[in-house]
């Protein structure tokens, strides 16, 4: 087959192997198409009885395949991708969409980064809150054990006013600072617990 262009050999390949050109362009008005049997031995029987009108060349592996295809049945890759913007179909061996103008390579790529940037967010905002739970249970505990040396403080305190009074008792420096101290507490206690 002779390439329309160059007016060589075309070869087998999915482009002239003299000027370049691509199969379709080179080879388009090749009259052998349209010819069952022609002068290059092309028979239309071989790819289920197409003509030149019905069908098209593979621009990955250069075989003539059916115009509807959306994947070559020699090659399997797949001749048409939808743009993930716009939705419209276009030749999968083209970066961007002819409709609108979107790299597909350059819009998943963003999309991925946005879904990495989402991730690392939802795992900051997960971490601060583990964090704020392990503060607040750490509170609460130290809290609690607060309460309970108050408690404890008020019912001792309490219990050695009572003794002193009932036994008539004098207290020296160091047990009347214990009792003060123990009073205290069981009223920082009371305070907290009228407070909550």
């Amino acid at each position: 087959m002779k390439c329309s262009v160059c007016k060589k050999e075309f070869g087998n390949g999915a482009n002239c192997q003299y000027c370049g050109v691509d199969r379709v362009t080179g080879l388009g008005n090749y009259s052998g198409y349209n010819n069952p049997t022609g002068s290059n031995g092309y028979n239309s029987s071989n790819y289920g009885g197409y003509t030149s009108s019905k069908t098209t060349v593979c621009y990955s592996c250069g075989e003539i395949i059916p115009s509807d295809s959306e994947y070559c049945p020699y090659c399997s890759k797949e001749l048409y991708v939808a743009c993930p913007k716009c939705g419209h179909h276009y030749s999968s061996q083209f970066p961007a969409c002819n409709k609108c103008g979107t790299n597909r390579n350059q819009y998943y790529r963003k999309l991925e980064a946005e879904k990495e940037e989402a991730r690392k967010l939802e795992e900051k905002r997960r971490q601060e809150q583990e964090r704020n739970e392990k503060q607040h249970q750490q509170q609460n505990n130290q809290s609690c054990l607060f309460k309970i040396f108050g408690f404890l403080a008020l019912i001792i305190g309490v219990v050695m006013l009572v003794v002193t009074i009932t036994e008539h008792h004098s207290l020296n420096i160091s047990e009347l600072l214990l009792l003060v101290s123990l009073l205290i507490m069981g009223v920082i206690f009371l305070c907290q617990k009228i407070m909550e």
